[in-house]
């Protein structure tokens, strides 16, 4: 079990333009993180076209990402509590850049899958080494809003790897895209090394990062990371998985539309998602002001997610797509379980917490996003249409939502049943 230890000695604060200045050079790493972990979805008919892939084929190119996202999360935790946010992020950006240029050169199926591999390990510390750093060097009281300055850029990734990627992957071809996007890597690694700081590593004395107390089993162990991991993996990832890659094909395959509406539609759908995260930053403290605690808010969001994908999977008229945008208004408050449950444990080992639950959320996109093409391919198999195909991929991943939710809902935060 985790022991809370005593609060290390305070350093200011950052402040104004210092504050300004970190926020901004951890934002733009992971404004491109999101980027690369999204462009899939809307240039998948390009890709399939261009490297004759079958939907397994094209599930485990754009999973490839998450594999290694996933495999690094546990060494990330330890990097990021001994060596701080700077330094672990900015090399791990190089990797990602290596990793677009192998994408941008390659023809194997292997090759670009290595390439996916290297960029997923690269961006694997975006948006933990900013949350161990805010953890660490901004109170508890600031610590949501900046979450949802860091899911703002990230959305705005998101965005921008929507109709904007397909029209610059049109115009100059998906190859030169990911090279455009290795240069950019190579500048947000610089700008993070330069102008970051290493005001995280000042935040108390040096980190033991071997004993037992933060490994990664008794992390997983604790009674909150049992309540909230099938969650985790099922809603939060399920999502993730969805929004950077099956989204494109679900309206394209199940509701006709071209590529070109499919992409303007993700458009509309990480335009809406952005404009919750801005709302979200000034309501969710009216909220609580008011009574409503986050864990009330993310839990309202747990159930809000897979109703609305049940309600996805049974209508699918031509105005369906708006349920996507309804959807989107809950997706901030999802995010906000991670917050929480940084908070309770104690900033020495804000590094290892985060990357634990977040290697959560990417085993669950990587097994979303992977399970979900090889679930299409195998309908496909036994003689169903495209689009049932795809329905009975997405009616499956319901189910297993509702059933993770019946077991967050189920257990008490201190490891018990409800009865």
């Amino acid at each position: 079990m985790i022991q809370l230890s005593p609060s290390p000695t305070q350093h200011q604060t950052p402040t104004g333009f210092a504050a300004f200045r970190i926020i901004l050079v951890f934002a733009c790493g992971y404004f491109l993180s999101y980027v690369l972990r999204s462009v899939n979805a809307a240039i998948a008919p390009l890709l399939a076209d261009d490297l004759q892939l079958s939907p397994g084929e094209l599930g485990w190119l754009t999973s490839a990402f998450f594999l290694g996202f996933s495999a690094v999360q546990i060494p990330v935790g330890i990097w990021l509590d001994r060596h701080g946010a700077r330094r672990t992020e900015s090399l791990l950006l190089l990797v990602a850049a290596c990793g677009a240029a192998l994408m941008a050169t390659s023809e194997a199926l292997w090759l670009l899958s290595l390439g996916r591999i290297l960029i997923g390990v690269g961006v694997s510390a975006c948006l933990m080494a900013a949350y161990s750093y805010f953890r660490r060097c901004f109170p508890a009281e600031q610590q949501p809003r900046l979450v949802m300055y860091m899911l703002i850029a990230g959305t705005s990734g998101a965005l921008m790897a929507s109709q904007p990627a397909l029209t610059l992957a049109e115009w100059i071809g998906w190859r030169a895209s990911f090279g455009l996007i290795a240069v950019m890597l190579v500048l947000s690694a610089l700008a993070i090394y330069l102008f970051a700081g290493d005001l995280d590593r000042q935040q108390g004395p040096a980190v033991n990062t071997t004993r037992p107390e933060g490994g990664f089993l008794n992390l997983c162990k604790h009674p909150l990371m049992i309540q909230a991991i099938p969650a985790t993996i099922f809603i939060v990832g399920g999502f993730g998985a969805l929004q950077t890659l099956w989204a494109g094909p679900w309206f394209t395959g199940v509701l006709g539309m071209t590529p070109d509406q499919a992409s303007q539609t993700l458009l509309y759908l990480n335009a809406m998602i952005l404009l919750a995260y801005v709302l979200m930053g000034s309501i969710s403290p009216w909220l609580i002001r008011h009574g409503v605690a986050l864990l009330t808010q993310t839990v309202c969001a747990l159930i809000w997610i897979p109703i609305c994908f049940a309600i996805i999977v049974f209508w699918q008229g031509s105005l369906s797509w708006i349920m996507w945008l309804v959807l989107a208004l809950m997706v901030p408050a999802m995010f906000l379980l991670q917050t929480q449950i940084a908070l309770a444990f104690p900033k020495h080992i804000a590094g290892r917490i985060l990357t634990t639950y977040n290697l959560m959320i990417f085993v669950g996109s990587f097994a979303v996003q992977w399970g979900f093409g090889l679930l299409t391919g195998l309908f496909e198999r036994f003689g169903y249409a495209s689009s049932q195909a795809l329905t009975g991929a997405m009616g499956i991943l319901v189910i297993l939502q509702f059933a993770s939710l019946f077991w967050f809902l189920a257990r008490k935060a201190d490891g018990s049943v409800r009865t």
